[in-house]
């Protein structure tokens, strides 16, 4: 039934249903655990295969359910972790692409700004700019808890089931989503040499104890006025971007203000304004924040007026963060193994 509905439409009842009846099945799955006098690290990972993807598909609904299934999910995978020692990996194990040449750079003001300063940008209607390197040095991402150690990460999450897009652009013919471990997707798309993409999503609220190791920077409590293009989100929506070397996200526009942070590897970025959408040539439909152009190789005989489009573009290094209003086309590469959070307000 889950599948009947577009995925916003499914009735809270039918993912109520799924996340009751894979709680049940955990008690067992936990008792067996328990009861055996060596507990069977394969019946661990079952439990949170099981587990994890029913709270990733139903969103957990039910008083007290995230809660309850995070805490398990959360015991169980460090009791794996514990027991278990696994190959250690390192962000050193890759490729890097060249930085492209900036001709157009985006505005990087010599100092960070006050609320008040951000705020009058936004409120103003503003441009991007990238804030100075110094907002977010005191994340535990980039101290104690280092999100550039992958052995870190994987005695966070190694067995939990995230979403990975597979191909090399969600516009591309064959792309497709997969849930996977989150080592499988270590080994095969970090490390390895298939196309791979945790993109946009809440891992942070999946596993609370990654959402401890940063810090929702004041600037995004900035309370923007609604417009007739922009309704503010009822809280600040927080989304990873985690993938090797080479991944894209093509050119399109999000109805929201957005502070991208970097916290590890590099990203090239290059943004067009809203007034630039007609010769940006978006697709029809509910692609329609989506341009139908590859920036990095357009076919100027399907779109001649390309050419004309004007835009703002900048290199984005770890620790530093970049502000994109709403609307704002942007199209986003990977030029190494990267691990970026998004904020929109």
């Amino acid at each position: 039934m889950l599948l009947v509905y577009p995925y916003k439409q499914v009735p809270v009842y039918w993912r109520r249903l799924l996340m009751e009846s894979s709680l049940i099945i955990t008690a067992h799955q936990l008792l067996n655990l328990t009861a055996a006098t060596a507990p069977d690290p394969e019946v661990a990972r079952k439990l949170i295969h099981d587990l994890d993807t029913a709270m990733v598909v139903s969103g957990a609904p039910g008083k007290g359910r995230h809660a309850l299934g995070h805490g398990i999910l959360d015991q169980v995978q460090q009791w794996l972790s514990s027991q278990h020692p696994r190959q250690k990996f390192s962000y050193s194990q890759k490729r890097v692409l060249e930085s492209p040449v900036i001709q157009y750079p985006i505005e990087r003001p010599p100092n960070l700004p006050s609320f008040t300063g951000f705020s009058d940008h936004v409120y103003n209607n503003k441009g991007p700019f990238v804030f100075k390197v110094g907002a977010v040095d005191h994340w535990p991402a980039f101290n104690d808890h280092p999100w550039s150690s992958i052995d870190y990460l994987l005695s966070i999450a190694a067995d939990r089931v995230v979403p990975v897009e597979i191909g090399r652009s969600y516009v591309d013919i064959g792309w497709q989503q997969r849930m996977m471990r989150f080592e499988d997707f270590v080994e095969k798309h970090l490390i390895g040499s298939e196309v791979g993409y945790l993109a946009q999503h809440d891992l942070f609220y999946q596993i609370p104890r990654l959402s401890n190791d940063l810090i929702i920077p004041d600037y995004c409590f900035v309370s923007p006025p609604p417009t007739s293009t922009y309704t503010p989100p009822l809280d600040v929506l927080q989304n990873a971007w985690l993938g090797p070397v080479g991944t894209i996200t093509p050119l399109h526009h999000d109805p929201f203000h957005n502070i991208l942070v970097q916290v590890v590897g590099r990203k090239y970025i290059r943004l067009y304004a809203p007034d630039q959408s007609e010769i940006l040539y978006p697709h029809d439909g509910i692609m329609a924040n989506t341009s139908q152009v590859d920036t990095s190789c357009p076919d100027l005989q399907r779109f001649p007026r390309f050419k004309e489009a004007v835009y703002t573009e900048c290199v984005l290094s770890p620790g530093e963060m970049l502000y994109i209003p709403p609307k704002w086309w942007h199209d986003v590469r990977s030029l190494e193994m990267s691990f970026s959070v998004s904020f929109w307000f």
